[in-house]
């Protein structure tokens, strides 16, 4: 199979990153987001308001690890922190920053979207009989991911300095060893992190290279389109061959949760 040869795969958490234009582009085009080297290394890009920024640590040749502060007003404190590491699909990512965007512009006008623990439950993820103590965890049909939402209150100002878990986090991969996870903190506006969460559980395909699919996570993948190239010959792993699969189920509604 060719290095460099396209395919469509699901389910997009297992993906990869992808390319992180897909981030980048919409914010400095289309929203007037403004790049500069942090000082700290990597990129930073602010909002036209300057209430909102983008850190982006890595080159373009290695994965990149996207980190969002939020402020009341510009120079103050952050007031909230969305973060997400190496290997977290750019979708789920510009899920996150492309809403906020936009959103920005409106001044976080009102959205009725349903929360992400309903989008999880519709889409056949169920409540965890196993979550840690302090939080409430929803697991993805085929048990590789996890949507953790922390109980109780905390001071926000320590979740932004990463003194305390965050309130919700997503995680992909091994459940003992998560290839990827993103978190966010109280105070993270609802509109974005309900779009994070649909993108993080899309059942639809996304294109990649196939050098660029997580070595790790080929067992578990669907490949719906043989790449060009490809010998006729060579298996292809279909819905029906992957491991440990559990079938789509639709439990009983959880509680509803953010």
């Amino acid at each position: 199979m060719p290095s460099a040869a396209l395919v469509l795969v699901q389910p997009l958490r297992l993906a990869g990153p992808g390319d992180r234009r897909l981030v980048t582009g919409p914010l400095t085009a289309d929203h007037g987001w403004t790049p500069a080297r942090a000082p700290e290394g990597g990129t930073r890009f602010t909002s036209p308001c300057r209430t909102a920024v983008l850190t982006v640590d890595g080159d373009g040749g290695s994965p990149a690890t996207w980190t969002m502060h939020g402020c009341p007003r510009p120079g103050a404190e952050p007031l909230w922190r969305a973060s997400f590491s190496s290997g977290t699909p750019a979708e789920v990512v510009t899920a996150f920053t492309t809403t906020l965007a936009e959103d920005l512009h409106t001044q976080h006008r009102l959205h009725r979207d349903a929360t992400p623990a309903s989008v999880l439950a519709d889409r056949g993820w169920r409540a965890s009989d196993h979550s840690p103590q302090g939080f409430h965890d929803q697991l993805a049909p085929d048990d590789w991911a996890l949507y953790r939402h922390r109980l109780g209150h905390q001071p926000y100002d320590d979740e932004v300095a990463r003194l305390v878990p965050p309130t919700w986090s997503m995680l992909a991969g091994s459940p003992q060893q998560p290839s990827w996870c993103a978190e966010f903190t109280i105070g993270v506006p609802f509109h974005p992190l309900a779009r994070a969460t649909a993108a993080f559980s899309n059942p639809e395909p996304v294109l990649r290279r196939t050098d660029q699919l997580p070595a790790r996570h080929l067992a578990r993948v669907t490949l719906l389109r043989r790449p060009s190239g490809c010998p006729t010959g060579t298996p292809v792993p279909t819905e029906a061959s992957r491991p440990h699969l559990l079938p789509p189920s639709r439990p009983a509604p959880a509680p509803r949760r953010r």
